[in-house]
């Protein structure tokens, strides 16, 4: 066995090819000349002599080709990059105040004189004008509804066009959409509110109405992906306390036993719920000051999971796997904390920074932030990939397909970059 062994380290080592004592060594000149040339026959019975088959040597190296491009991929997706490079760029000049906003597979872009879709080479596609003085987002799988704050006009769209456009009779405080183009409309009513579900043209499908006395005010809500699930979070003052309930409306026929649609109600005292969406249609949830509630999708939806938040929340994000949290940090040198959880309440991620952010957000399984001239990503399990400084005023910061891909928008053009 150790004959065999020094055979094989002599074969593998990597001493230079001959010298003087190994040309003396060899018997037969043609014999090395085939050597040299990676004779295969030779090379067999070489191997043969160090005790290991030609297919034996010819796995261990393909194990150690496999194991060093695991290790390369394992280091690579756990390496903090701290620049990058311009991949390609479409230059374009916008009017200050647009804004871009990934949808499919190309963006949005829009302003207070109308909306335009561009495609990933910044190509514009199709375009619309409309007059919306202060224009809001908001959007659900492959369709984007832009509404006027305060104001009448709602704009329905996708990738392929507008396809509903119409004025409301109230002025607007709050939408969401459902992917076929169903919006949900909150609408001022005096001191009251209420929340009208319409179709692509206006039309009115259902209303439900709050009133400050007896419900509260709602100050959150979502529509499920197919516009048949309501998820609302209303506040209501009392004698010293703030209150709130998650209320629960249903738009399906089976559901419609009179005309409230409401199936159910969960009441919470001294708390304020100011955040509430369907991760997805099946995982409904609610952010509160200091913990998050996740809920069931039954007939009569109720708490399912509550999970505390320790710290002031400055901001949150989430896709359909994790919800995030930005908290202030009691660290002298880090100024934030970021923590993460999937939604069965198990904790992801925990970890401080110190550099500040105007936006946060998941996209495409990242955590974003971007503070204009300075960007940062993060997976959810916490670890950092990108933190860099950038050299032009950044409107949006997306993560495009690719590891290490992703694009800047600005009001000069788009910009393509590869995290190095």
């Amino acid at each position: 066995m150790k004959e065999r062994l020094k055979n094989l380290i002599e074969l593998l080592s990597f001493r230079t090819m001959w010298d003087d004592q190994e040309e003396e060594d060899w018997e037969d000149y043609d014999r090395k000349e085939e050597y040299v040339s990676g004779d295969e026959e030779y090379a067999d019975e070489t191997l043969e002599r160090a005790g290991i088959s030609a297919e034996a040597l010819y796995m261990i190296i393909a194990a150690l080709v496999v194991i060093a491009v695991l290790a390369y991929t394992f280091m690579s997706r756990r390496h903090l990059y701290t620049g990058y490079e311009i991949t390609s760029s479409y230059e374009a000049e916008d009017i200050v105040g647009t804004r871009y906003e990934k949808l499919g597979s190309g963006f949005v872009k829009y302003g207070s004189d109308g909306v335009s879709y561009v495609s990933g080479r910044n190509e514009t596609q199709w375009s619309t004008a409309y007059t919306i003085e202060t224009p809001v987002t908001t959007t659900c799988a492959d369709t984007m509804l832009i509404y006027e704050q305060q104001g009448y006009t709602v704009v329905v769209l996708n990738s392929d066009g507008v396809f509903g456009s119409y004025q409301t009779d109230s002025p607007i405080m709050r939408a969401e959409v459902a992917k076929n183009g169903v919006a949900a409309l909150m609408l001022k009513d005096g001191d009251d509110a209420r929340i009208r579900l319409t179709s692509t043209d206006g039309t009115a499908l259902a209303e439900v109405k709050t009133t400050l006395e007896d419900q509260g005010y709602p100050l959150a809500m979502d529509l499920s992906s197919d516009a048949l699930n309501l998820m609302v979070s209303l506040t209501k003052i009392g004698s010293g306390t703030v209150d709130s309930s998650i209320v629960f409306y249903n738009f399906s026929s089976a559901a419609q036993s009179d005309d409230s649609h409401q199936v159910s109600s969960t009441d919470y005292r001294n708390e304020i719920f100011p955040y509430v969406c369907f991760a997805t249609d099946k995982i409904p949830v609610a952010a509160g000051d200091s913990r998050f509630v996740t809920f069931t999708t039954s007939r009569h939806p109720e708490e399912k999971r509550s999970v505390h938040i320790a710290g002031e929340i400055l901001s949150l994000f989430h896709n359909e796997e994790y919800i995030g949290f930005v908290l202030a940090s009691d660290s002298a040198t880090e100024r934030y904390r970021m923590q993460v959880y999937n939604y069965n309440g198990k904790m992801t991620a925990d970890r401080t920074f110190s550099r500040g952010y105007s936006e946060v957000k998941m996209d495409s399984g990242e955590i974003l932030f971007n503070d204009s001239g300075h960007i940062m990503a993060f997976t959810p399990r916490g670890i950092a990939r990108l933190d860099t400084d950038c050299d032009r005023q950044i409107t949006e910061f997306v993560k495009i397909p690719g590891f290490r891909r992703y694009a800047l928008l600005t009001n000069s053009g788009m910009y393509r970059i590869r995290a190095v």
